[in-house]
């Protein structure tokens, strides 16, 4: 059991950093309206997605 919840707070801890690592990304204009609206979007997500990541890894840790 430890080593499944192990591996879940590892995945999670590495989708937050992926997260952190692109947090300031400019956005790239590049004339493809969808590409440009899908990294807006990324960004309008980006912070709430990491708080609910965290709440989730505080959640699986006390299981």
């Amino acid at each position: 059991m430890d080593s499944i919840k192990s591996q879940v707070i590892q995945k999670i801890d590495s989708r937050i950093a992926e997260l952190k690592e692109h947090q300031y990304d400019e956005i790239e204009i590049n004339g493809n309206q969808y590409s440009e609206l899908n990294q807006a979007i990324s960004k309008v997500i980006g912070v709430p997605l990491m708080k609910e990541l965290s709440n989730l890894k505080s959640f699986v840790e006390k299981l």
